[in-house]
C-alpha cells in the first residue's frame, strides 16, 4: 500500500540517521530525529480494519487497559460545575453500565466512551445555560433527552 510504502522510507531514513530524505511524490524533506510514530488500531471497533501485514512488521503492539469511565465522568463534571459531581458521576456510569450490559448490541446502542462525552459536553452547556436548576434534574434531563430516542 502507498501508507506502508511511505512509512518505510521515513522509518529506513530514521535508521540510517540521515538528515533529509526523499519521499514518494519527489519532495526533499528534512528529518526531524525525534519523530515517533504512533498507531491506535481497534480492529474489533465497528467499520475498523486490521493493519496489513507489510504495515505491522514495522510496529509493536503495546498493550492497553479500559479506562475507568466513572473517574472520566467524574473529573468532566467537576470540570463543567457540577458540585454534586460524585454522586451525578456515580449515577450516569451506573445507568450507562446497566445499558451496555442489558440492552442488546446493535449499533445505534451506543453507550461508549464516544458517547458518554458527548453527554457530558452536552451537560457543561445546559448547566451553563441554567444555571438555577437543580444539578440532579440538570443530569436526568439530558441523560433522559440523549438517550430515549435509542
Amino acid at each position: 500500500s502507498v501508507a506502508a510504502q511511505q512509512i518505510a522510507i521515513v522509518l529506513q531514513c530514521k535508521k540510517e540517521r540521515k538528515a533529509k530524505f526523499l519521499f514518494t511524490d519527489g519532495d526533499l524533506v528534512d528529518m526531524n530525529p525525534e519523530f515517533g510514530l504512533f498507531l491506535t488500531m481497534n480492529p474489533g471497533y465497528a467499520g475498523r480494519q486490521e493493519l496489513p501485514e507489510n504495515l505491522k512488521i514495522n510496529f509493536r503492539c503495546v498493550a492497553m487497559m479500559v479506562p475507568d469511565r466513572k473517574i472520566i465522568i467524574r473529573v468532566k463534571l467537576a470540570s463543567c460545575g457540577f458540585l454534586e459531581n460524585v454522586i451525578l458521576a456515580e449515577k450516569f456510569y451506573t445507568l450507562y453500565k446497566l445499558c451496555e450490559e442489558q440492552l442488546s448490541k446493535q449499533v445505534h446502542y451506543d453507550f461508549g466512551l464516544r458517547n458518554i462525552l458527548s453527554v457530558l459536553r452536552t451537560l457543561g452547556a445546559v448547566k451553563r445555560a441554567s444555571p438555577g436548576d437543580s444539578e440532579n434534574k440538570i443530569v436526568m434531563r439530558v441523560l433522559k433527552d440523549m438517550n430515549l430516542s435509542k
